[in-house]
């Protein structure tokens, strides 16, 4: 399987709204209230300052591409915050999360960034431990989203 990691253009953000979406609803929205699932609509896929944000280079996102299919999608601010990690069911456990981490890791150490942040949910949270990121808090919750604090050193 040849995965290819490209920097998404405005015109491909649509379609990684849509994959963000699908996957949140069947992986992260089992461990939410209603309350938590309108907060996660509302600030990440409705909102347009968040939206704007790729536009404006004050967030880049990063598509999994294989034969042209977006299968995943990473995205982190300028300020070092990964926002979003999300991968089409079909293709989990195949690596795709870890190599869209290792595509922005290398980018990041080219800038001499020397660590990056996250706000894991339930359900990424092994996975995050298993690439090397650490806890910096006790679970949070913010209007009903649930995560936890996290760095991984570069």
């Amino acid at each position: 399987m040849e995965v290819l990691i490209n920097k998404l253009n405005v015109t491909e953000l649509e379609r990684a709204f849509v994959l963000i979406w699908d996957v949140f609803l069947e992986f992260d929205a089992p461990d939410y209230s209603q309350e938590g699932i309108e907060t996660f609509r509302k600030n990440f896929i409705e909102n347009e300052d968040f939206r704007n944000a790729f536009k404006e280079g004050r967030q880049i996102m990063y598509g999994a591409f294989l034969n042209n299919l977006l299968i995943g999608v990473i995205s982190i601010s300028i300020n070092n915050h990964v926002s979003c990690v999300f991968v089409d069911k079909k293709y989990h456990r195949n690596g795709i999360a870890t190599m869209l981490f290792r595509h922005i890791i290398l980018e990041l150490k080219e800038r001499q960034v020397q660590k990056i942040f996250l706000n894991a949910s339930p359900f990424a949270i092994p996975f995050y431990h298993a690439i090397g990121f650490e806890d910096l808090d006790n679970q949070q919750d913010y209007h009903g989203i649930l995560y936890t604090p996290m760095e991984l050193n570069l």
